[in-house]
């Protein structure tokens, strides 16, 4: 195992495993992410095939994978998380299916050869590279080891996720008088060495077109993992009580979700890429 030392991301995610792998549960508001994620697995995926989970934490996504007849191989910063999920992989029902736990930087996977994988996860380390350099450095280690048309799935954090965040949580006025340069600068930049442990990148939107572009991707998709329904997670969770209101719900946000207006005021934004026959032509 390569454990990652004096790195603040891994040391921030290693804190805390069970908060990661509990996400997408916690409450019927988390869960619509969950269910966009697999809206758009249904849509994209191949039916079989390798798939690499990078950055996947402690294997939440992985899991789903592996019970769905994939051979999945899950790579993370945290060590924590690793163990976390090897923990949770030995009693899922489908261990078989998990072909490798590996502690590793996203930026570097020499341990995968060229066009190994059929399809990529890379659902996290974006957000968490703050340098142009370092984004593209990771999209193209990907488009490595993927197989030509093979897809890509990345997630983002859009530029004003911050500020909507302290409006819900009703800290608005705080985070402007603590931390008005700081917020300021991320408007500006997408980023301040201020602001966030560990760091943390919010982006436009448009920029994943372009990011695509450099790294050897066409742009096929991007949706707002909560559609309409962004950032009301109490009404969200009212709802949830009531199963039929809840299915109406659920529908509505696949259908706004990938709609152009939802995507600036989403929470987490989902990319979805294919990989150039010639990536880099």
């Amino acid at each position: 195992m390569n454990n990652q030392t004096n790195d603040p991301i891994a040391e921030f995610y290693d804190r805390n495993p069970e908060n990661e792998w509990n996400r997408l549960f916690v409450t019927p508001y988390r869960q619509i992410e969950f269910e966009v994620i697999h809206y758009f697995w249904n849509r994209y995926l191949p039916p079989q095939g390798k798939i690499l989970d990078l950055g996947g934490g402690p294997g939440r996504l992985t899991i789903s994978l592996a019970k769905k007849g994939y051979k999945v191989s899950l790579v993370d910063i945290s060590p924590a998380n690793i163990e976390w999920a090897r923990k949770k992989i030995a009693g899922c029902g489908a261990a078989e299916n998990v072909e490798n736990l590996i502690v590793a930087d996203a930026r570097r996977l020499p341990m995968f050869h060229a066009e190994t994988f059929d399809a990529v996860l890379c659902m996290g380390p974006l957000y968490h590279l703050v340098d142009h350099r370092e984004r593209l450095q990771c999209l193209r280690e990907c488009a490595r080891i993927m197989k030509p048309d093979a897809p890509l799935f990345v997630t983002l954090l859009p530029r004003w996720k911050l500020l909507r965040d302290a409006l819900r949580a009703g800290e608005f006025e705080k985070e402007a008088e603590l931390r008005s340069a700081a917020l300021e600068e991320i408007l500006q930049r997408g980023y301040s060495n201020a602001a966030q442990i560990p760091p943390t990148y919010f982006c436009h939107p448009g920029e994943l077109a372009q990011w695509f572009a450099e790294s050897g991707f066409h742009l096929l998709k991007m949706a707002s993992c909560h559609g309409f329904a962004s950032f009301v997670d109490e009404k969200v969770n009212a709802i949830a009580r009531n199963a039929s209101a809840w299915q109406s719900l659920i529908r509505w946000v696949l259908d706004s979700c990938d709609d152009p207006e939802a995507l600036s005021s989403a929470e987490h934004l989902l990319g979805i890429g294919k990989k150039r026959i010639n990536p880099f032509m």
